[in-house]
């Protein structure tokens, strides 16, 4: 503030000392400077308000939270327990949702209950073999109650309840009756994400075929999500979006390429813009991005059904951007046609469901799965086209009456 006492000073200076004059009306140029743009802020802000635009911000903010809200309320079945409360009484057994999907945008669900599967069992067909110079379809295990994201090419995203869409018979699945969210033009579905849990998270990354990533705040991903796009990730011609991963802060992000490298680095010190991070080979490309944190294993599983698992601490975090990755596959078996399908970090109790190229789905407990070796012992061979993994829930005895 520039007080009359304060211009009388400066007066009082100038006329004692001329030489002074120049630096007193700089300082005076400068504060001006600086109250005008402030004033040119706090008017733009009362326009700002007075056309309703932010009021609209502070409403999708809202919006937004509202909508985090009602997701984690869903995972916990539909209601909020306070710490004061009696916790409601665990159902016996949690359906879950097996989610198949390809690029053209159909999506099937079938249900079933994960505590009446056996390892080794197979708990569904998918009519019609997929073909290899056709799209190929992936597999997807949520619970039933989950929110799901699915994300086309073109960085345009779909986002809706698991539970909103049909359930089928999972022995007699067909694409035929499949639900249809229609790409639009030179876009393909690219990946299914669920979605519900992303509010505890600090970070989502965006992950493309290349090895190129990108990573953002949750809330920013969360708002773009809301408006129905949040970008491809990609920068080149011949690159497209793969999927996402969301990580806290002490986080390990590792994605793992089709010819077996693996890239890994903590989420802190991933790039905010879009960025190449592992160098692949011209024929190579990623095929599973996730995060690791509390699982003591990581999974990997060939064509041919070979499981392979490495501990977390084998990992070997790059410290640079565009590093080769870590090897997994020898040169001989690489050179022999040795491919890796999927792969993602597992622990005690949890379970793998498999497609396979014939349109068989099987269940494998993944401890007796890393004890055998390999899928095919005790079945045909057949060549693995996608996987996922999920935790099987534990079931707490109720007390009697």
């Amino acid at each position: 503030m520039i007080s009359p006492d304060k211009i009388d000073e400066w007066i009082h200076e100038v006329e004692e000392r001329p030489a002074s004059a120049a630096l007193i009306i700089r300082y005076i140029a400068n504060r001006l400077g600086e109250l005008a743009a402030r004033e040119e802020e706090l008017a733009a802000q009362n326009i700002a308000l007075l056309n309703g635009k932010k009021v609209e911000e502070y409403e999708n903010r809202l919006a937004s939270l509202e909508y985090q809200l009602e997701l984690l309320k869903r995972q916990l079945g539909g209601e909020m327990v306070l710490p004061t409360e009696a916790p409601p009484s665990q159902p016996a057994s949690e359906m879950l949702s097996l989610v198949l999907y390809n690029p053209l945008g159909q999506v099937l669900r079938a249900e079933i209950d994960p505590l009446e599967m056996s390892s080794g069992q197979t708990i569904g067909s998918l009519a019609g073999a997929p073909d290899q110079d056709e799209a190929q379809p992936a597999i997807l295990a949520a619970p039933s109650q989950e929110e799901l994201l699915l994300i086309f090419t073109s960085g345009r995203t779909v986002a809706m309840p698991a539970s909103s869409l049909a359930a089928s018979p999972a022995e007699s699945l067909d694409w035929q009756q499949a639900y249809l969210e229609e790409p639009r033009v030179k876009e393909e579905l690219a990946a299914i994400q669920p979605i519900a849990r992303m509010a505890l998270y600090e970070y989502c990354i965006q992950a493309s075929r290349r090895g190129y990533v990108k990573k953002m705040r949750t809330s920013f991903f969360t708002s773009h999500a809301a408006e129905g796009y949040i970008g491809t990730g990609v920068k080149l011609p011949a690159d497209r979006t793969y999927n996402l991963a969301f990580a806290g802060k002490d986080d390990l992000f590792v994605m793992v390429s089709q010819e077996g490298y693996i890239f890994s680095m903590p989420a802190e010190r991933l790039p905010t813009a879009i960025e190449e991070v592992v160098h692949l080979g011209i024929t190579d490309h990623i095929v599973a991005a996730f995060t690791v944190s509390q699982k003591p294993s990581i999974l990997f599983v060939t064509q041919t059904g070979k499981a392979v698992h490495r501990d977390t601490s084998w990992l070997d975090p790059a410290g640079t951007f565009k590093t080769k990755g870590q090897s997994l596959l020898s040169r001989e078996r690489r050179e022999a046609g040795t491919r890796i399908v999927g792969a993602a970090p597992v622990g005690e109790g949890d379970w793998g469901v498999f497609l396979h190229d014939d349109g068989k789905l099987s269940a494998y407990q993944l401890n007796q799965l890393l004890a055998d070796g390999s899928l095919e012992r005790g079945r045909a061979a057949s060549s693995i086209v996608s996987i996922t993994t999920f935790h099987m829930p534990e079931v707490k005895p109720q007390p009697p009456g």
